[in-house]
């Protein structure tokens, strides 16, 4: 009488197996992935025999955006002007990526 409904609910359950097992294996690839990419990091800078206030003063250089200045050629006192400047300028991320404040 309840077949249907038993065969449903079996289905069911076996499609939550399957996607539980998914989700394990996306994130062990995942982590896969990471590990790769820091192992990755590691091997660049150690390739480069860059001591850790080194890597750490290169990062901060990239992430003012003064690292970009210097490989395009300017002076690295331009860059710190470059970089001065655009600091001071009031800027709103979320104009850029469309987010309304509330």
């Amino acid at each position: 009488m309840f077949e249907r409904i038993d065969r449903l609910r079996d289905e069911l359950e076996r499609a939550k197996m399957r996607r539980a097992e998914a989700e394990a294996r996306v994130k062990a690839c995942e982590n896969k992935l990471k590990e790769a990419e820091n192992n990755q990091i590691i091997s660049e800078v150690a390739k480069r025999k860059l001591r850790p206030e080194e890597l750490a003063k290169l990062l901060q250089m990239a992430s003012d955006g003064r690292l970009e200045a210097l490989l395009s050629g300017s002076s690295v006192e331009d860059a710190a002007e470059a970089y001065d400047a655009g600091s001071a300028t009031d800027y709103d991320e979320s104009e850029e990526i469309g987010y309304e404040e509330t």
